[in-house]
Formats: structure tokens, sequence, C-alpha cells
């Protein structure tokens, strides 16, 4: 990766600047920072946890849990939708 590649940008995440560089657009790496910011802003809110790391790490372990379950949904509908596509492929072949 060349400099002329990278997109550098500032976020405030929970209260702290970050300076960011990346390779994805800068309004991206933007949403991608408000986002963990308000995870975190959340998980301080409903819990008693008032350390900032501890705070990261449990809004860390939501935001990981919230991937997998779609990840999860994601791969249950694409077998769906497989299995549909077997079963019309097979209904072609006897017609044909």
């Amino acid at each position: 990766m060349t400099n002329s590649d990278e997109n550098k940008v500032t976020v405030n995440i929970y209260g702290e600047e970050y300076p960011i560089t990346g390779v994805s657009d800068p309004s991206y790496i933007s949403r991608i920072a408000d986002y963990v910011d308000l995870r975190m802003k959340e998980t301080a809110k409903n819990s008693r946890v008032a350390a900032r790391d501890k705070v990261a790490i449990l809004a860390a372990m939501s935001i990981a849990s919230e991937f997998y379950e779609n990840n999860e949904s994601k791969e249950d509908v694409q077998k769906q939708i497989n299995s549909k596509i077997d079963n019309l492929i097979c209904r072609l072949d006897s017609v044909l």
C-alpha cells in the first residue's frame, strides 16, 4: 500500500480522538467510529462498568456477538437459497 492509497481521518470515540489511516473512504471510517462510539456509550449506560478499557471490551464483545449472529443468519439464508436452486434444477432436469 502506498501513501497515495491511504486516507487519514481523526475520529472521536468515547471522548478521545484517534487518528485513523486506512484505504477506506474517510466518511466510511467516520461512520464506523461513530458506531463504535455509540456502542461504547450504550454499554457504559447499561452497565455498572466505568473504566474505559472495560467498557471497550464489553462493547467489542457486543459488536462481535452481533457480527456472528448476522453471519449465522446469512449462512442460513444462503443454505435455503441453495436448496431451492437445487430443487429447481432437479425439476427442470425432469421436465427437459
